[in-house]
């Protein structure tokens, strides 16, 4: 795939180059997913200020684009350059507390989660060059979603 270069504001996002294709992609599972999300809570029972429901969408979108992202050449380049970048990048992450909040979601389970989401990312950090790397993620990643799945969450 071709790389295009990427504006230098958004290289915490895309990297300094990125293929279109995975930027379509990344962009695609952002609206899908915000759009799929939207449709679920709509089925519930809750009634938000149209300004909270707007919030946490652009939120839930940048969590959804940022997922897919990382998982892109582009950004895995960028920060792989950028030990000290990727170590910032994974403390300022406080998405779910803030989604969670304007959505009227519990609280403490987002902080559970989101307290889950970090250690793991520090710890699949702490083993870059590992030929264990990527077992850890995975295996951290299927730890987080039985975590999930016990919490008494709605849809």
């Amino acid at each position: 795939m071709r790389r295009r270069p990427i504006p230098q504001a958004l290289h915490e996002v895309f990297g300094e180059q990125q293929s279109a294709t995975e930027i379509l992609v990344i962009l695609l599972f952002a609206l899908l997913g915000t759009a799929c999300i939207y449709y679920q809570f709509q089925l519930l029972p809750y009634n938000l200020a149209s300004w909270k429901l707007m919030v946490g969408l652009l939120i839930v979108a940048d969590i959804l684009a940022g997922f897919i992202a990382n998982f892109s050449q582009g950004t895995n380049d960028y920060y792989a350059k950028r030990s000290s970048s990727r170590l910032v990048f994974i403390a300022i992450h406080l998405h779910l507390p803030l989604v969670a909040w304007p959505m009227g979601a519990d609280l403490a389970s987002a902080a559970l989660i989101w307290a889950i989401t970090i250690v793991s990312a520090l710890i699949v950090n702490a083993l870059h060059g590992s030929s264990f790397q990527l077992f850890t993620a995975a295996a951290l990643m299927g730890a987080g979603l039985l975590v999930l799945m016990q919490l008494a969450l709605p849809v």
